[in-house]
């Protein structure tokens, strides 16, 4: 069941960024192009990838949760916005938002408060689903933004539940 709706989630932000033009990466390295927005905003699904913060996949880390994230991004003046969506998680859980521009130094941490970053709280409901908007403000030489969510892991480092961008969308 989890795996129809990831794909049912995948099929609805591919129709609906068939009318957009963008160059994203996905995780080959591989540049496609996407017609463009009508509307200036981009669908993204997110799926339970752990990013490094210069976006590059981190494969020693697999995913744990059960949830169907998408964003929809887009450019507000000189700010980047995203409105990210999280359904069927944790019910009643907190999760951290972040916005993060790209591109980024290997070298470079993308946590809160770090430069080219901003975070924002989403809880979810008792059905497992929230919703939150960030906005922040576009750093000079940024070429794109992507969006993570990330539930702390108590015992851990890493988190305990994450979702990221399927792919850097330009702004």
């Amino acid at each position: 069941m989890c795996r129809l709706t990831r794909f049912v989630t995948y099929a609805a932000a591919i129709s609906l960024t068939a009318s957009s033009a963008v160059m994203f990466t996905i995780d080959t390295g591989a540049a496609w192009a996407v017609p463009p927005s009508t509307t200036g905003a981009t669908m993204v699904p997110l799926r339970q990838v752990l990013r490094n913060c210069d976006y590059s996949m981190n494969s020693s880390v697999g995913g744990k949760g059960n949830g169907s994230a998408t964003a929809v991004i887009r450019r507000a003046g000189s700010s980047a916005v995203a409105d990210v969506h999280l359904v069927t998680a944790e019910p009643d859980t907190h999760y951290d938002v972040g916005l993060i521009q790209a591109p980024r130094p290997s070298s470079a941490t993308c946590g809160p408060g770090d430069p080219g970053t901003t975070y924002g709280s989403l809880n979810t409901d008792g059905a497992g689903t929230g919703a939150v908007t960030v906005q922040e403000g576009l750093g000079p030489g940024t070429t794109g933004v992507w969006v993570v969510i990330q539930r702390a892991d108590e015992h851990s480092q890493n988190p305990a539940e994450f979702y990221s961008s399927d792919f850097i969308v330009p702004v």
